[in-house]
C-alpha cells in the first residue's frame, strides 16, 4: 500500500458566522498558576482563536489545557498551558462555547476531504479481541517507514512484559538500532528487566522460567551496578551489558525517560522523582512527537495521552500526531479514548508479538 500523509484544509474564514465573529475575551492571570474564572478549556482537536480579527489556530492543542494568548497587533499568536505553568499577566482565553460566537472555534473537519460526511477525524472505535488487525498494522508499517525518511519523531510507551521476552527486547532494539525509535517512556522496573537480561541472562531471576522461582536479586543487583557505576549510560560502556533496549538507546542517543512511582523500592540512576518535573521532560518529548506507540504500561499511556497532541506542526505543516495503543486487555485500550484520546488506534493484542511483527516488518 502506498502511504500518503493526511492533507489538512482549514475553515473557510469567508463564511459568515466565522467573518463575523467577535475577537476572544482575554483576561489576565493575578496570580501564578490560577487561571481566570471561565477559562476556555482545550480538546484534542484543532481550535481556531480570533485575535484583532484574526483567525489563529492553536497547535499542540492537548486535553486538560488552557489557551494564553499574545494579542500584540501583527504578532498574534497563542499558546498552549498546563494550569500550574500559568504565570502572572498571562492572558487566558474566556469563553465555554466553540461554535465561533466568542471568538472560539473547533474545527472537527480538518484531515476530511470535502465530500466527506464524518462527525470527527477519529481513526477508529469500538475495538475489540475480534477485530481484525490486520489494515491497522500495515498503515503502522507505512507510518513508520515515512517517519524514518522524513525525519519524524517516534515515541514509545513500553511496559514491563516486552522487557520480560528475549525476543522482544530484541525486536525493540533492532528497531532503535534502525532509527525508528527517537524516545522511550517507562518505569523503572521495565528498565531494569532489560538491564538484567543483558548483565545476568535472566528475568526476575529466571533463565529458562522452567524450574527456578522468582527472585528479585539480580534485578537490585543490577540497579545497584547502575548506582555504583554512576549512571546507566556507564554500566553500559562498561562492558557489562550484552543487549537489550536501553543499550540500544544509549548507543544510538535516543533518550529514554524513566518516571517514578510510590511503588518503586529502588531507583536507577536516571529515575525521575519528582512527578511534575518527569511530566515535563515527558512533554518536552510529546510536544514534537509525530507517531506514538503505546505498549501494556495504562498508567504511562493515558498520562502520555493526554497530553499529547492529536495533530501539530511540523516544518510549516499541519498533520495528524499517529497513535496507537496495545494491549492485550480491551478495558487497557479503550481507557484512553475514555478518557478524550479519541484518535488513538487500538490493538488489542499480545505486546510481545506485536513488537515482534514491527521488527519482522521494517528489518527485513
Amino acid at each position: 500500500m502506498k502511504f500518503e500523509m493526511p492533507k489538512y484544509h482549514h475553515p473557510d474564514f469567508e463564511q459568515d458566522f466565522l467573518k463575523n465573529a467577535p475577537n476572544v475575551t482575554l483576561e489576565e492571570v493575578k496570580v501564578d498558576g490560577i487561571s481566570p474564572r471561565h477559562y476556555h478549556a482545550l480538546s484534542v482537536y484543532p481550535e481556531y482563536f480570533k485575535i484583532n480579527g484574526k483567525w489563529v489556530l492553536a497547535v499542540q492543542s492537548r486535553m486538560d489545557t488552557v489557551c494564553v494568548a499574545n494579542d500584540t497587533p501583527g504578532e498574534e499568536s497563542v499558546d498552549i498551558v498546563e494550569f500550574r505553568n500559568l504565570k502572572k499577566g498571562d492572558k487566558v482565553v474566556i469563553g465555554r462555547t466553540e461554535d465561533a460566537s466568542e471568538g472560539i472555534y473547533v474545527w472537527t473537519q480538518g484531515f476530511l476531504e470535502a465530500d466527506e460526511n464524518k462527525d470527527t477525524f477519529a481513526f477508529r472505535s469500538g475495538r475489540s479481541r475480534e477485530t481484525a488487525f490486520s489494515i491497522d498494522y500495515d498503515t503502522l508499517y507505512e507510518v513508520l517507514r515515512h517517519e524514518k525518511e522524513n525525519n519524524g519523531y517516534v515515541t514509545l510507551i513500553i511496559g514491563s512484559a516486552l522487557s520480560l521476552d528475549r525476543d522482544s527486547r530484541d525486536a525493540l532494539a533492532r528497531l532503535i538500532n534502525n532509527g525508528y525509535v527517537q524516545a522511550i517512556f517507562c518505569g523503572t522496573e521495565t528498565a531494569a528487566f532489560d538491564l538484567e537480561r543483558g548483565i545476568f541472562n535472566t528475568s526476575w531471576g529466571q533463565e529458562h522460567f522452567e524450574k527456578e522461582q522468582n527472585t528479585t536479586r539480580n534485578l537490585f543487583e543490577t540497579i545497584n551496578l547502575a548506582r555504583k557505576y554512576g549512571s546507566t549510560k556507564a554500566l553500559v560502556e562498561s562492558g557489562l551489558v550484552k543487549d537489550g533496549f536501553i543499550k540500544a538507546c544509549i548507543e544510538n542517543d535516543v533518550p529514554f525517560v524513566l518516571s517514578g512511582t510510590i511503588r518503586d523500592r529502588l531507583g536507577l540512576p536516571e529515575t525521575i522523582d519528582n512527578v511534575y518535573d518527569a511530566q515535563n521532560i515527558m512533554r518536552s518529548h510529546a510536544r514534537k512527537t509525530s507517531t506514538i506507540i503505546m505498549m501494556s504500561a495504562i498508567l504511562f499511556t493515558i498520562a502520555t495521552g493526554n497530553m499529547t497532541p492529536s495533530y501539530n506542526e511540523f516544518d510549516g505543516e499541519v498533520r495528524p500526531v499517529y497513535m496507537y495503543t496495545i494491549d492485550i486487555q480491551e478495558f487497557a485500550v479503550n481507557k484512553l479514548s475514555d478518557r478524550g484520546t479519541v484518535t488513538a488506534v487500538s490493538m488489542v493484542t499480545n505486546v510481545q508479538d506485536f513488537i515482534r511483527n514491527v521488527d519482522r516488518a521494517l528489518n527485513k
